[in-house]
């Protein structure tokens, strides 16, 4: 008993000093600072940096170069002289064929524009379908961590009801081994009845202990849920089935995880449909203005500009386009299959959770009257054992059948707010119906 009292005191600074905190503080730490959310968030992020960068290609480049040359070479340096403009003409071919060294100094200026590309066009269109499911999946990752602290709320919910079923359980031990104690004393009982009563109490007080420690386990899973690294909290309001029941449903096409799906799924469309356009020719155009100097850098001793368009085409590829095609095709297919299968499964666990939480319901109406039953009958064998008219085994009995009844009963109201909380994960609805102000897409 000793030992017992001293846990329970080791405790108290805890039960104290804890942080307490409601659902939606859990929620909403948990959507917004798990690292795993933090991720798909990132990831978002960069595809839709993704866009813009495919999206510059239907702009122009510009580009501005400096080169130097060096040379004695006949043609080069011919052209060097038609470039800084001060070619001179001579009677013999000896200064063209043995020219002396020069030097040249080119500054260019570029622009170059696409007219048309499909790859361009394509490569867009799929960074967009990209960027689209990469917020999906951001949105997708908030649902599961709300749903992982939701789990871990309910957690430390029945934990701390069953620390409270074990205290009350220790309490009606204790109860039973004064019975026991006092009709010892008055010389109607058994010292047998009374040392029963002693063991029982004794289990009574593990329990006990194992409670108090799976409260505290449930804590460090509800800060770790929560997205923190350490601390020490507790839940301010326990959850009830009325806060899960009425939310609204949703067509499951709109839940996150099957729109990113079906969203890549268009992407793969998308690569299949750039795989045949690769057939088409590409056209563009361009110009660029330059200055040629002699002596120094970005001299202006000389100047032209030039304007060029031109179109590609390529005819034969060693069948690589084909093959191309091919593969884009069969990736389209897998990833439009993977799509139904997710959709079917998702179908199927909504289905699931929905009766389950029907199973739930029942199994918490039919819990709740095993306990009233078991108090009453617990109540008859006290008087009846207290008159001497029954023996300590039935009252044990009445005892542990009680004490199971109120077990069950605090784990099946757990597993119906379990249920209800799954109905709305499954739909993709789970932060929204806690959070209203959270944006789908942020």
């Amino acid at each position: 008993m000793k030992r017992f009292v001293v846990v329970l005191l080791s405790l108290v600074p805890t039960l104290v000093w804890a942080e307490a905190i409601d659902f939606q503080t859990a929620l909403q730490e948990a959507v917004s600072s798990r690292p795993f959310v933090e991720a798909a968030q990132r990831a978002a992020d960069a595809a839709n940096y993704a866009v813009g960068e495919a999206k510059s290609r239907y702009f122009p480049r510009v580009s501005l170069s400096e080169n130097f040359l060096w040379t004695d070479e006949p043609a080069t340096s011919l052209f060097i002289s038609l470039n800084q403009e001060d070619l001179q003409l001579y009677p013999t071919a000896d200064p063209y064929n043995d020219p002396p060294s020069r030097k040249d100094f080119e500054t260019r200026l570029s622009v170059d524009q696409v007219l048309f590309d499909p790859d361009v066009y394509y490569g867009h269109k799929r960074a967009e379908k990209g960027a689209e499911a990469a917020l999906e999946n951001a949105q997708w990752a908030k649902e599961e961590a709300g749903f992982a602290v939701f789990r871990a709320y309910l957690n430390l919910q029945q934990a701390k009801g069953t620390l409270g079923w074990a205290e009350s359980a220790r309490r009606q031990a204790e109860e039973v081994l004064r019975l026991a104690a006092s009709r010892k004393e008055a010389g109607l009982g058994l010292k047998a009845d009374e040392l029963r009563a002693q063991v029982f109490l004794s289990e009574a007080l593990r329990r006990e202990v194992t409670a108090a420690n799976d409260v505290e386990l449930a804590k460090n899973s509800l800060v770790l849920a929560m997205g923190r690294e350490r601390g020490d909290i507790d839940i301010e309001n326990g959850l009830t089935p009325e806060d899960l029941s009425g939310q609204k449903t949703r067509e499951l096409t709109q839940r996150a995880d099957l729109k990113a799906m079906s969203l890549k799924s268009e992407g793969a469309d998308m690569a299949y449909r750039q795989s045949k356009a690769a057939y088409l020719p590409k056209v563009g155009m361009g110009a660029s203005y330059s200055f040629h100097d002699g002596a120094v850098p970005l001299g202006t001793e000389a100047e032209s500009w030039t304007v060029h368009a031109g179109l590609t085409w390529e005819l034969f590829d060693g069948f690589r386009r084909s093959n191309s095609k091919g593969k884009a095709a069969a990736e389209r297919d897998a990833a439009e299959f993977q799509r139904l299968e997710a959709a079917r499964a998702a179908r199927n666990q909504l289905d699931e959770a929905k009766r389950r939480a029907e199973e739930a319901r029942m199994n918490l109406q039919t819990a709740r009257q095993s306990v009233s039953q078991g108090e009453e009958s617990l109540r008859l064998l006290q008087d009846r054992y207290a008159e001497g008219l029954t023996n300590m085994a039935d009252l044990l009995s009445a005892q542990t059948a009680l004490e199971k009844a109120r077990f069950d009963a605090l784990r099946a109201d757990n597993q119906l707010l379990l249920a209800l909380g799954n109905i709305l994960f499954q739909q993709g609805t789970f932060v929204q119906s806690f959070l209203p102000s959270e944006e789908s897409h942020p």
